[in-house]
């Protein structure tokens, strides 16, 4: 543990950007930090700063493996690479840095300044590549190697009960992760359960796979809730009847509040589903009818059917689709209120009573001939 109580998130010994940038001056020059093809080696660090590093780092929550990755980008340490892209603080680019010494030495400003100067968010807040990783560091005895391995070249422990050397992942086999070539990197479910549609460009449940709602693109997009990518997002997707896609969980925090896609505002779940929730609703209808006062004559468009309807009865619970059932209908215009509608639409109702008791009364004269016919 460092002076002032801070924790070593970076791997050589202080526990800031300060201290990483001290190991690279000491041990690296701009030749040593690039080989022939230009490429960024990874940078030496002792074994005590290793081990100290180790000991200090904060537990990582996301997966259960037994070593520790050496970020490319920035030469730092991390539990995984979710442990990178969520930290607060990383240190600069290596490139940013390299560019930074090269530009101290040429100018006639003070390096603090320069420093200070080029010391940006956009310099130091960055994501991790998972297929760039090259080494990582054994947290059992501290041994630096290759990533290409799931056992330590020292000490022979495993890494993680699964390994994958294209994603640089370890993990335990609880949650049955596999390799998917054509999304290009590791998902979790079990191959064996997961089909991928190559149009859609996911794996997708082999139990839905025949009735999902396949559109291009679709899981190659921001959950409309909390904007993660779906298509790398560690967490569960879930396919609306719209055929768009979102979070699991954040579709299960929506249908506390709301039933309609946040991007289209269909209806987010199956008809068969929402029949209770709409057939009480028009049980509602009945039993409060509008006052005289406040009745209106609309025309609606029902965004689920996207049919139109003119001259409905308005009620403050919603106007029912007759083409479909459902109530996520909206009121496109206004065509009369108050007594004018109250009238128009008690009118309406007798004609559509006659109409109903003239076709019964022809119903039962037709089985009565019927019936007179059986006889014969």
């Amino acid at each position: 543990m460092s002076s002032g109580g801070s924790v070593d998130l970076y791997g050589y010994g202080d526990g800031s950007p300060d201290g990483y940038q001290e190991e690279l001056d000491n041990n690296n020059s701009d030749d040593e930090n690039e080989n022939g093809n230009g490429a960024t080696c990874c940078i030496p660090v002792s074994n005590e700063n290793t081990k100290r590093a180790e000991l200090t780092r904060p537990p990582c929550n996301h997966y259960d493996r037994n070593c520790t990755l050496i970020a490319p980008c920035c030469g730092a340490s991390f539990g995984c690479r979710i442990c990178h892209d969520d930290s607060p603080i990383l240190p600069p680019l290596l490139i940013a840095k390299r560019a930074s010494r090269r530009s101290t030495r040429s100018s006639s400003m003070p390096g603090g300044f320069t420093s200070m100067e080029d010391s940006t968010h956009r310099d130091t807040h960055h994501t991790i590549d998972r297929f760039l990783v090259s080494d990582i560091i054994c947290r059992e005895c501290y041994t630096k190697q290759s990533s290409k391995t799931n056992n330590c070249v020292n000490c022979d422990i495993q890494f993680g009960e699964y390994h994958c050397s294209i994603c640089n992942l370890w993990m335990a086999n609880d949650e049955n992760p596999y390799h998917c070539p054509d999304c290009g990197f590791c998902r979790v479910g079990g191959a064996e359960n997961f089909q991928h549609c190559h149009d859609c460009g996911m794996c997708i449940d082999k139990t839905l796979y025949s009735n999902h709602n396949c559109k291009s693109g679709k899981y190659k997009s921001n959950c409309p809730v909390c904007q993660e990518f779906l298509f790398s997002s560690r967490s569960a997707s879930h396919e609306m009847p719209c055929g768009h896609a979102i979070h699991w969980e954040c579709f299960r925090q929506l249908a506390t509040h709301d039933s309609r896609c946040p991007v289209c505002k269909k209806t987010a779940e199956t008809k068969d589903r929402m029949m209770p929730t709409w057939n009480a609703m028009a049980q509602g209808i009945t039993f409060q009818p509008v006052p005289p006062e406040l009745a209106r004559v609309v025309n609606v468009s029902c965004i689920d059917c996207e049919t139109s309807e003119d001259a409905r009865a308005w009620h403050f619970i919603g106007v029912q689709c007759r083409t479909c059932s459902s109530f996520n209908t909206v009121v496109d215009r206004i065509i009369m209120s108050g007594e004018e509608a109250n009238e128009f639409l008690e009118a309406l109702q007798n004609r559509n009573d006659l109409a109903n008791n003239e076709e019964g009364s022809e119903r039962i004269s037709r089985r009565r001939i019927s019936r007179r016919r059986s006889h014969f």
